[in-house]
């Protein structure tokens, strides 16, 4: 009975911190396939060195899980081609000029100013069998997270630009990681 309990405790436990059970092998191995190269992503936006996240992440992400598919340089079974589609920002909120901000030498009265933006990407892969030039797998991935902007209410006359670009830079990294290490798994378990 207490064994019972145990078991029953330590699915419980497990279920609840998001582990699951996957298979240990690789599941291309049938299909031939033992190693696999990624050249660097295509970048369809006008986000410049956006593709070195996307082909960064994912290789770490292929690496951490070596022991299904062996990444490589070159003279690998087959590769993995990926293409970063569509980066888009939205305004999420907006901040309103007032005569006090401007006094203050800030936003001018009446002018909005977006302070926070809905960043969105999609990205696509396929593996691609070298032999036959056989796609394996294909997907694509999309994904979305809140990013701050500049202001003009803490105690700057102008609002910085570049503040919002190192938002959007860092905000593009995270989604890169958290979408490549989602595509690493959908692609170890073919779904």
């Amino acid at each position: 009975m207490l064994r019972a309990n145990s078991l029953a405790l330590l699915l419980v436990v497990l279920s609840a911190c998001s582990y699951s059970f996957t298979s240990l092998k690789n599941p291309y191995e049938k299909k031939g396939v033992k190693t696999v190269s990624v050249s660097i992503f295509k970048n369809k936006t006008i986000e410049g060195g956006a593709e070195v996240f996307f082909t960064d992440s994912l290789r770490l992400y292929l690496v951490s899980r070596s022991g299904k598919l062996e990444l490589v340089r070159s003279g690998a079974d087959a590769y993995i081609e990926g293409e970063v589609r569509s980066i888009t920002l939205i305004p999420a909120s907006i901040q309103m000029g007032t005569a006090a901000t401007e006094a203050a030498g800030g936003l001018p009265a009446d002018r909005l100013l977006a302070t926070t933006y809905t960043i969105t990407v999609t990205a696509s892969l396929k593996m691609i069998r070298a032999k036959d030039e056989k796609t394996l797998w294909t997907n694509t991935f999309s994904q979305a997270q809140t990013m701050n902007s500049g202001s003009y209410t803490d105690e700057r006359e102008t609002s910085n630009v570049f503040i919002k670009e190192s938002n959007k830079r860092a905000a593009i990294q995270s989604l890169a990681d958290q979408m490549m290490k989602f595509a690493v798994d959908s692609l170890l378990e073919e779904f």
